[in-house]
This record gives structure tokens, C-alpha cells and sequence, in this order.
């Protein structure tokens, strides 16, 4: 076959997509179709054209597609290279090689994009991989390489592994390929609107419930396309929604029973039957374990009776929807989303490199386990640090600790029940000497921070240690914050907020918060902004006294 000799001499081209008007304009040799608004159609192959060409043959040359959305074939479409000769036949096969629907094409042209329609559509399911094909008689065009990554348009995309299939047998299931090359055989596929509704979650069960809040989990749903996640309501009123079958309810009212349903919903906007109700009574304000009460005794792998140096090494790739428990994690990749890792120990050893704990793709729950860095060069990264912004991520009754900051979130966030300590600070990873510490940051972003019931001290950096929390806005706006409950030391101002480079908003509030004397400055600094939209019963700590209130700290 010699164009897989001629796929050693082409150079590769990486194929692209887009979206265009009118794919009925199909007859000029370039003019290609892609979505009809109206309809919702779409090809695979938008601007793509072949770089080489062939004579040998005759073959049964095809590419291997799925589609995220229901929906149905109408058309089979090659690209005629001129010189091309004889009948061509389009046939649909599943992945496995049953031939699905075929048709002859007629009233070809010289050269371009041919299309023939099919005598009835065919309903494709979704995330499924199809086949299609048409045989070559005397000349075909090819991209070397064209399908070795995906090809996506719209729901559409190309299948990335053994494509480029071709066969010297006509009609006849093509398994041979070479090296990705694309033969530009494709569809035309109208989206099927999904009207069917994801099924109904169930076993809605509740856990850890305090004065504000409540940490949920149910059993996942079902869908005829994918479920994309779950709204959480409070009998009819909307309290949250995830993209995992967990969530971490806070801003609930404190002796009060709540009739807590949950819903999933798919890409279309179809949403589930709710689920059984669930009653929850939360507790008193004072209920659960304040910032206060919080040491390495009750958080972390400490609190919940696990010794780290028992826990083996894990290294496999995290999937999406993962539980992760009592293991080792070693700089663990969080980005395939709604991960929850469970009673583990999480090493950071990547230098001056943040962990990323945040993803597009799903929330990320960290719970029960311990964060640190076990050599130098781990100790002057930021962890866990939220990136991407656009999925939650939670820390529960976690302990973080030598590392060069707590926490550095932007995004939605909670934080609760942790215990942050022990922070040598940023700083050159090869000495042992840092220059700056935040038990915890925001220095962009205004989605719903909360911090709440945990205990951050960062006085052991002396000198290094900036403050508790840091208010920064160094790369964007930031406002919508909660510090409530929380025992606070740091070194500089305990806690501070200033404009830098942007601006910070009125919607933050110090509620009911332990303050360690000392601090160099001052408990608060707002020497720019507008500082705290709300200050309420903070106190200086003093563990003599109930409820650990010492002297009323009036905010300045």
C-alpha cells in the first residue's frame, strides 16, 4: 500500500474544528459543512482537507466517531480527490463490525466533499463509538497522523487509538490502521433533543452535623445521555449544587429541622424527581468542634486513628469519580474532578510548584487526612492550591502543616475543622530558611469562601509569618468570604486585607473568631478597602474562660 510509504515522508498535521453556516454549500472543493442552527447538525470534519494522495488500491477506508449527544445519521460524506473512479458506498458499522445502514452514492462531482443522504436516519446512542466508511477505487487523499488526536465538533469527536481504518476487501469491515492517518470518510448528525430526565437519587444519608451544617451523600443517578450533577435543596429553596454524588452543606440555621431533597440533572436541563426527603435537625450555634478544639489529637490521620507510615504508596492515575482511602499520595493529580481522597497522607515534595488541587472537571473533597511536605524542597510550595477555580474544593477535618502556606483558594470553597500549623514559609526550597507565610489566601475571586472551625496558627515561622488569612487581592476582585469559629495566630496583623493591584469588596465577615495574642501589628489590618462588611464577637483566645472568650477585640 503506498501511501503508508508516503505517511513516512508527509509531514503531520494537527486537524482542527469549527462551527459553520450552510452545509448545504458542499460542492466547491473546500466548502465545508459543519452546524445547521436550526437543526443542530453537524459533521466531524469542518476546514480539514487532505495533504497527500494516492492510486493504489481499491480499499474500504473509514474513521471511528462518538458523540456526547443522542441523535441520528443522516448523511455519509467523503472527500473525492480528482482522478477518483467507480461506485462508492457508505456504510455505518458498529464499533464491533456490525454493518448498521449503507447507501450508493450518486451524482458525484469531479472533486470535494461528496455526500449521499441515507434512506432513513440512523439513531446513534451517546458516548458510543460508530464506524464509518466508503471504499476508494483508483485514488483517495490522506493526512499522515490526522486522527492521532481527537477531532471534536460540537458533540462529535474522533476516537484517538487504532483510527484510520482501511481494508483491501470492499464492503467488507475495515481493521487494518497505520499511524492515525485520516481518510476524511464522515457523517452528517443531527442532535435528537433529550427530553428524558436523569432517574432519582437515593440512599440520601447525612453525617457530621453541627449548628450551621450538614456533610451530605446519596447514591448516584442514572441518565439516558449523563448526568452532569445534583441540586440540593432545603424542602423547595436551592441551598447548593455539585457535580458529585457528595456535598458539603454549610449556612444552615442552627436548631432547626430542614427537609433536605437532592436532584440530578443532565446537559439538557432535565432534572431528576427529588429524592425521599431527609430530615436533619442541626445542632446548636455552639455545636461541633470549634477552631478552638482543634489539635492533632481530633483532625487529620491522627483524629480518625490512622498511623501514616502504614498506608502504602499509591501511583496509579486518579479516574474521575474517585474515592481514594488510606493511602500514600505522592503530589497526587486531582484534575480528572469529583474526587474524594479519605483518610490519606499527601506528600508535596515539587519545590517552588503549587499543587493543584482544583479541576474543570468535577469537586475535589479532601477529608480525615494529613498534608505535608517530608524534605526541603516540598516546604516552600503553596497547598493546596485551587486551579482551575470553576469546581469546588473542600477541606474537612484535615491537617496541613510544613508546607509554605495552608491554603490558597479562589474559587467556591470550604474549609472546616482543619488544623494548620507548623508553616516554615515561601522561600528559596534549598535552604531551610523561608520569607513569607499565609495560614490561608484569596488573591482573586468572589465565589463563597468559608472558613469555619478551624484552628490556623502560623506563629512558629517568627519573623516569616505574615497572617492567618490574607485578604490579596493581587490578580483579580475579591469579596464573599466567612471566617467564623476559627482560632487565628499569626505574626504580622493575625488577620489583613489591603488593596493590591485590584480590589477587595464589602462582603466579608469575622464572626465569633479566637484570636492568639502577640502578634507583632495587630489582630486586623485593613489599611486599604473597605474592609470587614461584618464583625461580630471576636475575641482575644483564653483557654480559662468558657468558650475560650477572653478580651472583646474591637474591629479598628
Amino acid at each position: 500500500m503506498k501511501v503508508l510509504h508516503l505517511f513516512l515522508l508527509a509531514a503531520f498535521l494537527v486537524t482542527g474544528c469549527s462551527k459553520m453556516k450552510d452545509r448545504d454549500a458542499l460542492k466547491a472543493e473546500h466548502d465545508l459543512a459543519t452546524l445547521n442552527d436550526e437543526e443542530e447538525t453537524y459533521n466531524v470534519f469542518t476546514t480539514q482537507t487532505p495533504t497527500v494522495t494516492d492510486t493504489d488500491g481499491p480499499y474500504e477506508m473509514g474513521m471511528k466517531f462518538k458523540s456526547e449527544l443522542i441523535g441520528k445519521i443522516t448523511q455519509i460524506r467523503y472527500y473525492k480527490y480528482s482522478g477518483e473512479t467507480g461506485t462508492h458506498t457508505g456504510r455505518l458499522w458498529s464499533e464491533g463490525g456490525t454493518e448498521l445502514a449503507s447507501v450508493t452514492f450518486t451524482g458525484e462531482t469531479a472533486s470535494g466533499w461528496q455526500t449521499a443522504t441515507l434512506s432513513a436516519p440512523y439513531e446513534i446512542a451517546a458516548n458510543t463509538v460508530y464506524v464509518v466508511t466508503v471504499n476508494s477505487n483508483t485514488r483517495y487523499g490522506a493526512t499522515p497522523g490526522g486522527l492521532a488526536s481527537a477531532v471534536t465538533n460540537g458533540p462529535l469527536s474522533t476516537v484517538v487509538g487504532a483510527n484510520g481504518v482501511f481494508g483491501t476487501t470492499i464492503g467488507a469491515f475495515p481493521t487494518s490502521t497505520y499511524n492515525g492517518g485520516n481518510y476524511f470518510r464522515d457523517i452528517t448528525f443531527e442532535v435528537i433533543p433529550d427530553v428524558t430526565a436523569p432517574s432519582t437519587p437515593t440512599s440520601v444519608t447525612a453525617a457530621d452535623i453541627t449548628g450551621y451544617g450538614v456533610d451530605l451523600s446519596w447514591t448516584a443517578s442514572t441518565d439516558n445521555v449523563h448526568v452532569t450533577g445534583y441540586n440540593i435543596y432545603n424542602d423547595t429553596v436551592l441551598i447548593a449544587s455539585v457535580t458529585g454524588t457528595w456535598a458539603n452543606i454549610y449556612g444552615l440555621t442552627p436548631s432547626t429541622a430542614h427537609s433536605i431533597k437532592v436532584k440530578a440533572k443532565d446537559a439538557a436541563g432535565n432534572l431528576s424527581a427529588a429524592s425521599t426527603a431527609l430530615s436533619v435537625t442541626t445542632g446548636a450555634a455552639s455545636s461541633g468542634l470549634r477552631g478552638w478544639q482543634i489539635d492533632t489529637t481530633n483532625v487529620g490521620l491522627t483524629g480518625v486513628s490512622v498511623d501514616k507510615n502504614t498506608l502504602p504508596l499509591y501511583s496509579d492515575p486518579i479516574a474521575a469519580g474517585s474515592t481514594i482511602s488510606l493511602k500514600k499520595l505522592v503530589n497526587p493529580d486531582l484534575s480528572a474532578g469529583n474526587i474524594i481522597i479519605d483518610r490519606c497522607w499527601i506528600v508535596i515534595n515539587m519545590g517552588g510548584i503549587k499543587w493543584n488541587v482544583g479541576s474543570d472537571n468535577g469537586a475535589v473533597l479532601i477529608k480525615d487526612s494529613r498534608i505535608e511536605a517530608i524534605d526541603i524542597p516540598g516546604k516552600y510550595a503553596t497547598a493546596p492550591f485551587q486551579s482551575p477555580t470553576n469546581k469546588a474544593v473542600t477541606l474537612l477535618r484535615t491537617e496541613i502543616t510544613d508546607q509554605g502556606g495552608g491554603f490558597w483558594l479562589d474559587g467556591a470553597a470550604l474549609v472546616r475543622n482543619c488544623y494548620i500549623h507548623d508553616l516554615p514559609g515561601y522561600g528559596d526550597p534549598l535552604s531551610d530558611t523561608g520569607n513569607h507565610v499565609d495560614g490561608g489566601t484569596r488573591r482573586n475571586g468572589i465565589a463563597q469562601l468559608n472558613v469555619i472551625d478551624n484552628h490556623i496558627d502560623i506563629r512558629s515561622a517568627g519573623n516569616n509569618a505574615s497572617s492567618a488569612f490574607f485578604i490579596q487581592p493581587l490578580y483579580g476582585f475579591i469579596d464573599n468570604i466567612l471566617l467564623r469559629g476559627n482560632l487565628l495566630g499569626g505574626g504580622g496583623y493575625t488577620v489583613y486585607g489591603s488593596n493590591h493591584n485590584y480590589t477587595y469588596g464589602s462582603h466579608i465577615y469575622a464572626d465569633n473568631n479566637r484570636w492568639y495574642s502577640g502578634a507583632a501589628y495587630g489582630y486586623v489590618g485593613t489599611p486599604s478597602g473597605p474592609g470587614f462588611g461584618s464583625w461580630t464577637n471576636n475575641y482575644v483566645n483564653n483557654p480559662a474562660n468558657t468558650d475560650n472568650k477572653g478580651t472583646a477585640i474591637t474591629y479598628p
